[in-house]
Order: C-alpha cells, then sequence, then structure tokens
C-alpha cells in the first residue's frame, strides 16, 4: 500500500484495515494524516449534535411534492450527464476547483473547530449569492461559519444528503463564467457562479457533486 492508497481509503470511511495500519505505523506523513482525520471526524460529530427546531418535522411533512420531484428531476440530470462525460469531468483541473479540495482535506477540519456562526447571521451574509433556504432545501446544514479561502473571505458550509456528505464553498462577491471542475485524491469539486459571487462543491463520489449543484441550480 502507497500513501496515495491509503488516503483514499481512509476518505472513504471504511475505517482503518490491517494494509492500511501497517502502512500509517512506518509512514509519519500517513500517521498526521490519519490524526488530522481523526480530529475532523470528531468536529463533525460534534457539529452534529445541533437539537431539532421546533416544528421542523411538520414543515418537512408539509414540504410541496413539487419540490422534491424538482430536487429528483435535477439529480437524474447530472447524474446521466456524470455518467456520458465522466472521464472528460476528470480531465479538466482548474486552480479554484482544486483549492477547494485543498481546503477540505487540510484546513475544513479546523474551520470546524473554530465553531458556527449564527444562523441568523449566516443567513444575511449568504443572501446575495446562495440563501441559506435555498441549502436547507438540497439536505441538512451540519455547519456554516466563516473561513479564509484563497485569498478571500468565503462561508464553509457541510452538507449532508441521501447520498452522503458534500462541503460547499460560497464566495461572495467572486464571479466566474461557466462551471470548474478538479478532482484530486479520491475527491472531486466543481465550482459554478450563484447569484453575486460562486459556490464550490466538494466530496468524495462525482455523481454526488453534481446531483447537489443541480439541485442548487435549480
Amino acid at each position: 500500500m502507497n500513501c496515495l492508497d491509503y488516503r483514499r481509503q481512509l476518505l472513504a470511511g471504511s475505517g482503518e484495515g490491517d494494509a492500511m495500519r501497517v502502512h500509517r505505523l512506518g509512514c509519519a506523513a500517513c500517521t498526521a494524516e490519519w490524526a488530522q482525520h481523526g480530529a475532523f471526524e470528531e468536529a463533525l460529530r460534534g457539529a452534529l449534535q445541533v437539537a431539532v427546531p421546533e416544528g421542523f418535522v411538520e414543515r418537512m411533512a408539509r414540504a410541496p411534492a413539487l419540490r422534491r420531484r424538482r430536487f429528483l428531476a435535477a439529480a437524474a440530470g447530472t447524474l446521466l450527464a456524470a455518467g456520458v462525460g465522466g472521464y472528460a469531468w476528470l480531465a479538466r483541473q482548474d486552480p479554484l476547483a482544486m483549492a477547494c479540495i485543498d481546503f477540505v482535506m487540510k484546513e475544513e477540519a479546523k474551520s470546524i473547530m473554530m465553531g458556527p456562526m449564527p444562523r441568523d447571521e449566516a443567513r444575511r451574509m449568504l443572501a446575495g449569492t446562495m440563501p441559506l433556504e435555498a441549502v436547507e432545501r438540497v439536505g441538512q446544514v451540519k455547519h456554516v461559519g466563516p473561513c479564509p479561502f484563497n485569498g478571500r473571505n468565503a462561508y464553509h458550509i457541510v452538507l449532508t444528503v441521501p447520498q452522503g456528505k458534500v462541503t460547499l464553498l460560497v464566495m461572495p462577491g467572486y464571479r466566474m463564467d461557466g462551471p470548474r471542475r478538479a478532482a484530486k485524491e479520491g475527491m472531486s469539486a466543481a465550482v459554478m457562479a450563484a447569484g453575486d459571487g460562486s459556490v464550490g462543491i466538494i466530496g468524495t463520489d462525482v455523481a454526488v457533486v453534481d446531483s447537489v449543484m443541480g439541485a442548487l441550480k435549480a
């Protein structure tokens, strides 16, 4: 087993097998990666301990079926596109999308440990780029907070969807043309224009990243 294989399996969340453990015990870099990953998982578990808002279940039960159909339609369309153009998707390595992946791999745990921002403040700050209400229609927001990213101020969102976890980086004031994409060490990222800025979507599954991007656009 080499370092790349170790990190891919670690990020996949399947646990540390015997071969992985043997490699880690002899590799200082992967030992550091293992420790950072453990700190992130612990911080994420803490962030997930959020009480369900009063009336949330009732509001979800009353949600129009049309909204669910729109999400499924967007997801189906992006999954088809991912299946047809997967190799082309991975071939493009945009620096901004690559920076999004680096943030998740190196800085996300620190960002979560800094603590979330008040939701009312988050709604105000994100309103012009990617309204928090739009994100909440796609999945459950586990963490939202400000963070420095790529020399700018951004907002870091941990989002869970039925297929798993994704990270969003909302970048107000940074406009760009068309989606930008990258893949690295088992992670995939797409950056799309949104409102007065842009949003990066990062995850371990390219199809899930594309599904979330399609749902946010919808």
